[in-house]
């Protein structure tokens, strides 16, 4: 199986490509940090949907999702946040599924 983002999400992702691209072309590094901070709690998600799906934390093919959320947690957060949202990945997945950013195939 794999995540593969929605035809919704991924014109959404392509958007939030853009706008982060051009904040870095006019101030790289308080570019970035302003849109970060300024973007709604669905386009992080529909980022975070992205990276996971390009397999930026670990390879996105699986065969127990579950599984897979631990490995990506392990790279993706600090092992501190971790111990109080042991499940931060399966969490947001879930909230990705529900918001209809992403399916699994």
């Amino acid at each position: 199986m794999k995540i593969v983002l929605t035809k919704e999400a991924k014109k959404e992702l392509k958007v939030i490509n853009k706008r982060i691209h051009e904040a870095l072309e006019s101030d790289f590094f308080d570019g970035y940090d302003e849109e970060m901070d300024e973007m709604s709690e669905r386009e992080l998600l529909v980022m975070d949907a992205g990276f996971y799906v390009d397999g930026a934390y670990c390879e996105n093919k699986f065969d127990d999702l579950d599984e897979w959320c631990r490995a990506v947690q392990e790279i993706e957060y600090d092992p501190k946040y971790l111990s109080y949202h042991p499940d931060a990945v399966k969490d947001k997945v879930n909230k990705m599924i529900e918001e209809n950013i992403i399916i699994i195939k």
